[in-house]
């Protein structure tokens, strides 16, 4: 059968069969998927009752396997329980990524979210499958009711690719595909014949999964010795990096190195790996240990002299070694943070996978980690077999591993923006992995869900700039009012926050804005942007916005007139950072929504920065105040006469700035509220140190280390902006 699109019309049936001869047939298919030596497979059951046709599933593979782990909604599991070893709901999911399973199944009759699909898929060991009971095929929606059908059109598409596929339809009796890989699955080298260099206990070595594992213990392992400082392990998904640093921690405790560790991740999910190869190896070691657990889940293992303990990323306690799995998820903010009080650091991070760091955010994490560094790469997969059809086929439908293109020849002959029309964009791969590879280039973490959701998601739009018909920037946007959902309406929310008005303005919200990386600071972005704006111009829309996490893009928001309108006042749990908020008035509702915001968060910056912003670093807590001349406001209370006496006396040499430091607030809070803003006349090093010392209330020790100045430095950097504000007040007394 053609491995086609099968968009305009259903997937030609193989052949007619009867009830049976559906379960004979996957019970052949299994039996030749076994025959393969490792591969993985996919199945695709449809059935009027997806509960049904899950317990069918369950019962085949469980006779197949032995054991089979389903995965179902609330309603859907008690016709299962009889049927399935373990029973999980979907949202369990993050807890099953440290686990094995030779199968799962997934029933889901409604909602079929990608990462779901490619998390349950990474615990599948080799040989094993991953099964969904779903509706029939013209009544699946797997992008939800509420969806457009582009998802759906795109994930029918997808199964026509897979090379190791049984898809059928158990009421109708329809076979619609059965593919399996040619050949045999081939395993990667092991580390038998693995020579180490280090000290490192030979049978540490031989509980490497594979000899890329041992490879890089060994290196790990001489470079602790010499006194370095991090390591930073990366890879795809399911190479072993967790069951790596087990390995290293392992040594670590069995040759006395360590007392207490601390261990993190985004969720104590994400450490199970970890800790059961820690276990292991210590057991193997013969390091007496034991280990700690608190709903079904381990949170430390321990030893006479060792304890290694799970922390939440933001209450880390350091020791003398941190580890830090899948580093890229939290974020470089809160990475920084852990870098700088960590004396050693051990880090993994995913390249391509669920997580979906990618490898500009890997590239950020590598650079964050102190010297001396080493980088180790894990190559081959650790649970099955490389060329794993399931995972080639999970990689390449969502995009895990999406790069931007070369770029196109430059200048081109013509250059165009438009809307995409994403139905069709389903049906053209070439395309869409374009568009997509551009726009992972904006985000920390790019998963599975994303692609769903700008592909389906009713309230978004995608726009792109082509250049001879080739895209070089992408805009993923979202339509949002005060009846928007909940969960999807963002910037209302944050405007109406000290806009009352705010209920009554419709907008557009840029989630992502993204240039090919070759071809960025030529304007491409801006052009982009300004069409996106015509569109919502056109639409009647009263603001265009952005939410972020990084300051360092605040300069194109302001290039192209838009606000800050809202900054978080606690850092983001999932990137540790604070989000910022931008908009562009695009009517007069919009205009008194937007100001009347970004003048509120002006002032509630300057007041609270040295309580809710303090974490900011100091060039981005500068830039949020840069603001601009509409947003002055009335200034706060004048100077005391008492006040006015000290500053006398600073200005003339006889006291030191610090003994006027209150009289230096009062004068910038009021400069910053009075010309809407903290820009001109100061100088953008001295605007920094400022706003740290005066508003945010740093040390001058942490500000010269944060901002590499001497002591003496920013000494003069301080008594120069007095000088400067108190001469501006005078001229305004004047």
């Amino acid at each position: 059968m053609s491995r086609g699109y099968y968009a305009e019309s259903p997937p030609r049936p193989l052949g007619q069969r009867t009830v049976a001869g559906i379960t004979a047939a996957l019970r052949s298919w299994l039996e030749e998927l076994q025959a393969t030596g490792g591969y993985r497979g996919l199945v695709v059951l449809h059935s009027v009752s997806p509960v049904y046709a899950g317990s069918l599933l369950a019962r085949i593979l469980r006779d197949v396997y032995g054991d089979v782990l389903c995965i179902a909604p609330r309603e859907a599991r008690e016709p299962l329980r009889g049927d399935c070893s373990r029973l999980e709901s979907p949202g369990a999911i993050d807890r099953l990524l440290g686990t094995e399973n030779s199968a799962v199944v997934l029933v889901v009759p409604r909602l079929l979210r990608p990462n779901l699909l490619a998390a349950a898929a990474e615990t599948v060991r080799g040989g094993g499958v991953v099964a969904l009971a779903v509706p029939p095929l013209g009544e699946w929606r797997p992008g939800g009711d509420e969806s457009i059908g582009a998802y759906r059109r795109y994930l029918v598409n997808r199964l026509g690719a897979a090379r190791a596929l049984f898809w059928a339809d158990y009421d109708a009796s329809i076979v619609y595909r059965q593919a399996l890989p040619p050949g045999r699955a081939q395993a990667p080298p092991g580390p038998e014949s693995y020579r180490a260099r280090s000290p490192v206990h030979r049978r540490l070595l031989e509980a490497a999964a594979t000899l890329d594992q041992a490879r890089a213990l060994d290196e790990i392992v001489l470079h602790i010795r010499r006194r370095g400082r991090s390591v930073l392990v990366t890879g795809d998904r399911g190479r072993g990096k967790s069951g790596l640093l087990g390995l290293v921690a392992a040594y670590l405790a069995a040759s006395h190195m360590v007392g207490f560790v601390p261990v993190t991740a985004p969720s104590p999910g994400s450490v199970q790996g970890f800790f059961r190869v820690l276990g292991a190896a210590l057991a193997r070691l013969g390091v007496r240990h034991w280990t700690m657990e608190r709903g079904g889940l381990v949170l430390g293992v321990a030893g006479p002299w060792f304890h290694f303990r799970y922390h939440t990323p933001d209450r880390v306690e350091p020791g003398a070694f941190t580890i830090v799995d899948e580093a890229a998820a939290l974020g470089p903010m809160r990475l920084r943070r852990l870098a700088s009080r960590s004396p050693r650091l051990l880090a993994a991070t995913t390249i391509h996978g669920y997580e979906g760091s990618g490898r500009v955010l890997a590239k950020m994490v590598e650079a964050i980690l102190p010297e001396p560094r080493l980088v180790v790469w894990l190559e081959h997969p650790v649970r099955y077999p490389p060329g794993d059809p399931l995972e080639e086929w999970l990689y390449e439908t969502f995009m895990l591993r999406a790069e931007a293109p070369p770029p196109p020849r430059w200048p081109p002959g013509r250059l165009e923006a438009l809307e995409l029309d994403r139905v069709k964009l389903a049906d053209d791969y070439t395309l869409l992995s374009r568009v997509y590879g551009i726009l992972v280039q904006a985000h920390y973490r790019n998963e599975p869900d994303d692609l769903a959701l700008i592909l389906d998601a009713p309230h978004h739009r995608l726009y792109a700039l082509l250049a001879d018909d080739t895209p070089v920037a992408v805009v993923d946007a979202s339509l949002e009012d005060w009846d928007t959902a909940y969960e999807a309406r963002i910037m209302p929310d944050l405007l109406a926050q000290a806009s009352p008005s705010a209920t009554r303005a419709r907008g557009l919200r840029v989630v992502r804005i993204a240039v090919h990386p070759g071809l960025q600071r030529r304007g491409l972005g801006t052009r982009l942007l300004g069409y996106v704006e015509e569109q919502a111009r056109g639409m009647g829309l009263d603001w265009l916005g952005a939410v972020f996490g990084q300051p360092d893009v605040l300069g194109f928001w302001r290039r192209n007139g838009f606000y800050v309108v809202y900054v978080s006042p606690l850092p983001s749990k999932a990137t540790g950072e604070h989000n910022i908020a931008v908009a562009r008035p695009l009517s007069g509702l919009g205009e008194e929504v937007v100001l009347t915001a970004a003048r509120d968060t002006l002032r509630k910056l300057l007041l609270a920065g040295h309580s809710l912003y303090r974490g900011l670093t100091a060039e981005a807590y500068a830039a949020v105040l840069e603001g601009a001349p509409e947003l002055a406001q009335q200034p706060l209370a004048g100077l005391t006469e008492e006040q006015r006496h000290r500053l006398s006396r600073a200005l003339e040499g006889q006291l030191d700035v610090e003994a006027v430091l209150d009289v230096l607030w009062l004068l910038l809070v009021n400069h910053v509220l009075a010309s809407g803003g903290l820009r001109e006349p100061f100088e953008e090093k001295d605007r920094w140190i400022v706003a740290a010392r005066v508003l945010q209330g740093k040390t001058m020790s942490d500000i010269a280390a944060g901002l590499r100045v001497s002591l003496q430095e920013a000494r003069e950097s301080l008594r120069r902006v007095l000088e400067q504000l108190a001469a501006m007040q005078h001229n305004r007394l004047a």
